[in-house]
């Protein structure tokens, strides 16, 4: 079971790998001197956001448990910002978009308790349970009895309901919006 801590460290190990993929971009040849001074700029904030997450612990007791504090908040959205403006295309770029996607009513809200746009089904609630383990779509199928592909739609309207485009991100709107404990 994944913990708040633990995406936390999974977030931030991924941006530091998109902060390595960065600089090697920022030192290519072919990379014009705007493109190199904005790649510098997002890594500056990549850095700055790793430095929040491992420095953030979120505390198991809280009333209103929020899984990103303020400031880290603020600085996802300083990235996506940078990456709505910046023209420089390319799979890191597009990574990192997908890394960081959260709606921006999550991202801009502290205290308010966060809404699926719709309202999850019996099922969907059972397969967002599993996602904190970690398992596959084969294994979650296995788990509740259903096909890969059922679990695969589910996945794909759990997404679509809480406006995100990973698991890492409606675990985190999931634990906010207190369909799931730690």
């Amino acid at each position: 079971m994944k913990t708040a801590r633990g995406l936390h460290d999974e977030i931030s190990e991924d941006l530091f790998d998109i902060g390595n993929q960065l600089d090697s971009l920022a030192g290519l040849i072919g990379c014009s001197p705007a493109d190199r001074s904005n790649l510098r700029i997002i890594r500056g904030k990549v850095s700055i956001l790793c430095e929040l997450l491992s420095a953030d612990i979120p505390t198991a007791d809280e009333v209103s448990r929020t899984i990103f504090s303020v400031e880290i908040r603020q600085a996802i959205s300083e990235i996506n910002d940078l990456l709505e403006v910046s023209k420089i295309q390319g799979s890191t770029i597009d990574e990192l978009r997908e890394l960081l996607g959260f709606p921006k009513h999550f991202l801009s809200q502290s205290k308010k308790t966060i809404r699926a746009t719709e309202p999850l089904t019996k099922r969907e609630k059972e397969v967002l349970l599993l996602l904190p383990r970690g398992l596959t779509a084969k294994a979650m199928a296995s788990e509740l009895f259903l096909t890969e592909a059922t679990i695969k739609s589910h996945l794909a309207a759990i997404f679509r309901k809480f406006e995100v485009a990973n698991r890492t991100q409606a675990i985190a709107i999931a634990v906010e919006s207190k369909i799931l404990t730690f």
